[in-house]
């Protein structure tokens, strides 16, 4: 392999993991063509802000932001924009240590401001008629386009993002699953549902209660599949519980810490990457 063709190898993988990580190049104007850019609203940086240009390179957003994630390739896309914010906390030993924070907000295709930038988290619906948000202050909520409520601040400690006209939900340790209008569809009583939001392609999602295997929602039907009675098992503390791999394969708190499927659904509430919150 001659040192043109290694260059051609790690220049390959190292743009493929750019594109992975939605990382973008920062050009002078003089040595960009806006011309050849599909996107309806093309970001750019003036004094270290963030605004938005069109097509013509006309400015409809002024540089204010700090952030930004998402491409306006449609007239229903939306991009998301974030505003850092810093607060601190006074010590025991009298010093203050600082934090750094984004508030994000929403823009439409034309750049005009769809929510402030008061927001921990925006999730945005597959179909880009709901945002599930998430405050700094409230906890979530869910809006429709139009700004009306579908589900208030504090109904639930989490709401999802909603995929194929659901979304998770959690509440008491509990997962449950919500339609589009906020109407529960599967109870929260569940010890855990695999997360689907984004996922598109899913015709549906594992449901996890302890006693029994072979749960999964539906999203076409919109119900919950009856257990195989073959697959029930009852778990016995001192025969079963702890003997059980495989649910979370692939993750660091399994393959290499070493942590069971009961023990990560207990113990890290089945969200394996709480091992890394371990003191």
């Amino acid at each position: 392999m001659t040192d043109k063709d290694l260059q051609r190898g790690v220049l390959a993988a190292n743009w493929a993991q750019l594109v992975e990580d939605n990382a973008y190049f920062i050009v002078p104007p003089q040595k960009y063509n806006v011309r050849n850019d599909e996107r309806l609203l093309i970001p750019i940086i003036r004094n270290h802000k963030i605004g938005f240009v069109n097509q013509l390179a006309i400015p409809v957003v002024e540089p204010k932001y700090d952030i930004f994630n998402g491409n306006v390739m449609a007239e229903t896309d939306f991009v998301k924009v974030g505003m850092r914010y810093s607060y601190g906390y006074s010590r025991a030993n009298g010093e203050v240590q600082t934090y750094d924070r984004y508030k994000w907000g929403l823009l439409d295709s034309k750049g005009k401001t769809v929510l402030e930038c008061n927001f921990a988290s925006i999730s945005i619906s597959d179909d880009k008629e709901l945002f599930s948000l998430k405050s700094y202050d409230n906890g979530y909520c869910v809006v429709n386009h139009n700004g009306n409520i579908v589900i208030p601040y504090g109904e639930y400690a989490i709401i999802d993002g909603f995929t194929n006209g659901y979304a998770r939900v959690k509440k008491n340790r509990k997962y449950g699953i919500v339609n589009t209008k906020g109407q529960i569809v599967l109870p929260v009583e569940y010890d855990n549902i695999w997360s689907f939001y984004q996922r598109t392609e899913l015709r549906s999602t594992r449901i996890i209660m302890k006693g029994m295997d072979n749960l999964r929602f539906n999203f076409a039907t919109g119900k919950l599949n009856e257990p195989n009675i073959n697959h029930i098992r009852q778990y016995n503390t001192n025969d079963d519980y702890g003997r059980h791999y495989g649910e979370y394969a692939g993750t660091y708190a399994q393959d290499v810490a070493g942590y069971s499927d009961d023990v990560i659904n207990d113990a890290f509430d089945g969200e394996p990457d709480a091992y890394w919150n371990i003191d």
